[in-house]
């Protein structure tokens, strides 16, 4: 059945100039069949009247951990089931489809709950009591790009300890270029779609430092063999510019946070064509870390890099590194789009932000053939807002229509 979306001011993230142009989209079978800039739906056709709304293609926010509680200073999570965590993940990631994230990445999530998760939101033609979920969207969720569990060094980044989680493998330890390469291949076996390392320790935890370089150019080398092998892609929590050198030359495909990046190491992404995932949420946003009650010490940890990372960033711009939105912050309904807010207060002008939360990740997954931008023959996942985001991105707050794949998720266009 085909959907005419009328009165559109249409963002279609094509290009670098954006503009907004107005036209009737045409969406048929999922897909967007037509852009028309002069066409009215047949009488009797199935229409929405945006009314002037801008449309745009569904964000994405590419640095989630759908079950993980952040922060957890009372260590709640490490006494959590697998089933406890799963139903925070559904419930997370189906808030964020409502706000128009249509597609998320989740780097590191345990025992494969993400690759469940998936599954689950895919599956197109479900049975039974599941079908009831789907009809009535309360099963609807984002599209996800799934790592499983990270793959950290004994010991390595959020190693808390003899405190371990006591149901769930939250992330898998590996030591030297052959059991890394084996906790690889697990992690292939269970159905990723990316790997992740962790390389570096982190910038807000107590018993580490993002100087800290923690896995060998050797065992970096070895996973994005594996990696590369399959066709899949490779990403690594990366605090440092040693270490993000060492990661870019053995294959890395995304840095994630890169806390402090030198000239050398933004240029060396941008040859190598690396994307750059910055979270600056989780150094710059003061307001959101009290919120959530973060302890003092990491919120005083977290602030003091705040700077530091911020030039990191420019840095990046500068030098040409492709960037692409995650906030590494739950709930990712609240967090998605101040970090999309962070990155223009950073430099970014909005069309460059409204790039980075659509056609960059789109491109960086590998699914930008039918994704990431308003196109004809692309698939549906669009967004409206009443204002323009190009004029003041945080328009981007009030989402007022959401389609996932052409069904409607969200439609309060009347209100």
């Amino acid at each position: 059945m085909k959907l005419y979306l009328t009165r559109c001011s249409v963002i279609d993230c094509v290009g670098d100039a954006l503009q907004p142009f107005a036209a009737t989209v045409v969406i048929n079978e999922g897909r967007i069949e037509k852009i028309d800039p002069t066409g009215e739906p047949p009488p009797g056709a199935d229409a929405l009247d945006l009314g002037g709304a801008y449309l745009l293609p569904g964000l994405w926010d590419v640095h989630c951990h759908p079950s993980l509680m952040i922060p957890d200073p009372q260590r709640v999570s490490y006494f959590h089931t697998e089933a406890e965590r799963t139903l925070l993940a559904v419930r997370n990631t189906s808030a964020a489809l409502r706000v128009g994230v249509t597609a998320l990445r989740a780097v590191s999530e345990a025992n494969f709950i993400d690759v469940a998760l998936r599954e689950t939101y895919a599956n197109r033609q479900p049975s039974g009591l599941w079908k009831k979920g789907y009809d009535d969207k309360r099963l609807f969720g984002p599209r996800l790009f799934c790592t499983g569990p990270a793959i950290r060094i004994t010991g390595g980044h959020g190693a808390t300890g003899r405190i371990d989680t006591l149901y769930l493998q939250e992330f898998i330890e590996a030591d030297g270029p052959d059991e890394i390469r084996k906790a690889a291949r697990r992690c292939i076996k269970m159905g990723v779609d990316w790997l992740k390392l962790f390389i570096t320790g982190g910038i807000a935890g107590s018993r580490e430092s993002m100087y800290e370089v923690q896995m060998s150019e050797a065992e970096m080398e070895a996973a994005c063999e594996v990696a590369h092998n399959k066709g899949l892609k490779i990403t690594a929590h990366t605090g440092c510019s040693e270490a993000a050198k060492i990661g870019v030359r053995a294959g890395l495909d995304c840095i994630e946070h890169g806390y402090e990046l030198d000239h050398e190491a933004c240029e060396l992404m941008a040859e190598y064509g690396v994307y750059y995932c910055p979270t600056l949420s989780v150094t710059q946003d003061e307001a959101y870390m009290r919120r959530w009650e973060w302890p003092e010490y990491s919120i005083q940890r977290a602030l003091a890099g705040a700077e530091l990372h911020r030039r990191s960033f420019e840095r990046a711009v500068r030098a040409g590194v492709k960037i692409v939105n995650g906030a590494d912050l739950n709930p990712i309904a609240e967090t998605a789009i101040p970090e999309i807010e962070w990155v223009v207060k950073a430099g970014l002008s909005p069309a460059q932000a409204l790039i980075a939360s659509t056609r960059n990740p789109a491109e960086m997954c590998g699914v930008a053939d039918r994704l990431g931008t308003i196109e004809p023959g692309k698939l549906a996942d669009l967004i409206a807002v009443p204002q323009n985001p190009l004029e003041n991105i945080s328009a981007l707050r009030e989402v007022k229509l959401v389609l996932k794949e052409g069904e409607v998720v969200v439609n309060s266009l009347d209100k």
